[in-house]
């Protein structure tokens, strides 16, 4: 039986379709696309945020070594300046004497004459003049070669710190270079995103700075302490009351890689100036601040107590961020480019430990 006119043009049809392929497909979620981009979107600016902070030490550190190493030039040159005038009076000295001496005849004719008295006693003396006389050049000239020799050891030593300059400048420079290139693809990054993506990606931060903090009071607790959520907790002492209270005055001013205050910081420069306020000298970066003192557990954290996050939590060669803890699971800190200094809740993601500013201080008497 062959098919009716009606049956093949349907099959015709439905072929033309399959061919085609134009066969309806399931409509696409705009809101589980946007939700997947926000996800990775979270991702990669918090991996370029950690990046930059790792970046930020790196240019801190030699930021500092450069500041030491001029500061040392300085003083360098300026004994150069001072032994190179001592030293050429001492040849202008040594010069003067050796014409005079040639002029009256040299050293035997200078003791002839004075070997003219007409007695024992007079020749005697004189004999002794002329000692402390000879005695008295040659010391002269030693002196004068030994203050030449040490000018040439300073322009050396100087010469040397010149080029160590140099390097660190270059060295710094590349750092920055990097610091800001991470940024400026973070902000492609942010700016490639559409509006719905970014709202959501700032959700997705906050959901996940939530559960950190969650984090700190179970580890808290699992550490057998607590965290006390109300109430005014009273820093330990005077030292630590100081430095809280020196950083938060600077809450809201900007996070800026590099700075130390008093208008912006970067998170290690927040924690070293506040604690300068309280008569305590940390070092410049968060990893060297790690070793500025004693590290408490967990449950006997204090207000002023340092923060220290890592990449590896069992490598604290790895640090790359400081707060500063105010009690009640908070903490002060400097987070990263695009914030303010602010008070957040400690979160535990990258948490290595704490170290206390002033541990190593003699108690008061």
């Amino acid at each position: 039986m062959r098919p009716t006119r009606a049956a093949t043009a349907l099959i015709a049809a439905a072929a033309t379709i399959l061919t085609a392929g134009a066969l309806p497909r399931a409509a696409a979620d705009p809101l589980a696309n946007a939700k997947a981009e926000a996800t990775a979107l979270t991702k990669t600016v918090n991996r370029l945020n950690t990046q930059a902070e790792v970046a930020t030490e790196r240019y801190d550190a030699t930021e500092s070594q450069l500041n030491l190493a001029v500061a040392e030039q300085g003083r360098a040159e300026q004994a150069l300046t001072a032994v190179q005038a001592t030293a050429a009076t001492a040849q202008t000295t040594v010069s003067n004497h050796a014409l005079a001496l040639y002029e009256t005849g040299g050293a035997p004719t200078l003791i002839a004459s004075l070997l003219s008295g007409q007695s024992p006693n007079e020749a005697l003396d004189v004999d002794r003049m002329a000692t402390v006389i000879l005695d008295s050049e040659h010391n002269t000239a030693v002196a004068a070669a030994a203050t030449v020799s040490h000018a040439q050891v300073l322009d050396g030593r100087d010469a040397t710190i010149s080029r160590r300059v140099i390097k660190l400048q270059g060295a710094r420079q590349t750092e920055a270079s990097q610091v800001q290139g991470l940024l400026a693809t973070q902000r492609r990054a942010l700016a490639d995103a559409n509006g719905t993506v970014r709202r959501i990606m700032r959700a997705d931060q906050a959901a996940e700075a939530a559960a950190s903090a969650a984090d700190f009071t179970s580890a808290m607790q699992a550490a057998g302490g607590a965290v006390n959520f109300t109430g005014t907790i009273a820093a330990p002492n005077n030292i630590a009351a100081e430095a809280i209270a020196a950083a938060r005055s600077r809450i809201g001013v900007p996070y800026v890689w590099g700075a130390t205050g008093p208008d912006s910081f970067d998170c290690s420069g927040l924690t070293q100036w506040s604690y300068a306020h309280a008569g305590i000298a940390l070092p410049r970066t968060a990893a060297e601040q790690w070793n500025a003192g004693p590290h408490p557990a967990l449950t006997d954290l204090e207000p002023g107590d340092l923060l220290f996050y890592a990449l590896n939590t069992s490598d604290p060669a790895t640090i790359h961020h400081v707060t500063m803890y105010i009690g009640q699971g908070l903490m002060l800190a400097a987070p990263h480019t695009g914030e303010n200094v602010q008070i957040q809740p400690v979160y535990m993601a990258g948490f290595i430990g704490a170290m206390r500013p002033w541990g190593n201080l003699a108690p008061a008497s």
